[in-house]
């Protein structure tokens, strides 16, 4: 499994922190956009701990930087859905309905 998979399977276990720790060697490493990809998905993760922490001004800072990583590689991601999770994500920050969304692998 692919360490960005494995960041993934963390991820979908609630897992955050340690998705965020999957991931940041991939971010260290990369060029872009890989690298801005890698980043937006450390932020989300980070801002989803700061949720299961009680704190919703970190959830809302952290996806305030997350955002804008997403949406500039939305469109180049091939093996994770990060259109689908920005949107989810979007709905999660917003309105606050629970659980958190997950990252769909296409084919999966």
């Amino acid at each position: 499994m692919s360490a960005l998979l494995h960041g993934v399977a963390l991820f979908n276990q609630r897992e955050w922190w340690h998705a965020h720790e999957a991931w940041e060697p991939l971010w260290l490493a990369a060029r872009e956009p890989e690298r801005t990809c890698y980043r937006g998905l450390i932020q989300v993760a980070a801002a989803l701990v700061h949720w299961q922490r009680g704190n919703p001004r970190g959830l809302r800072r952290n996806y305030a930087k997350a955002r804008p990583q997403l949406l500039a590689v939305e469109d180049l991601a091939t093996i994770i859905a990060l259109r689908r999770l920005r949107r989810e994500m979007d709905r999660f920050v917003i309105t606050g309905a629970t659980p958190p969304p997950l990252i769909f692998v296409p084919g999966g």
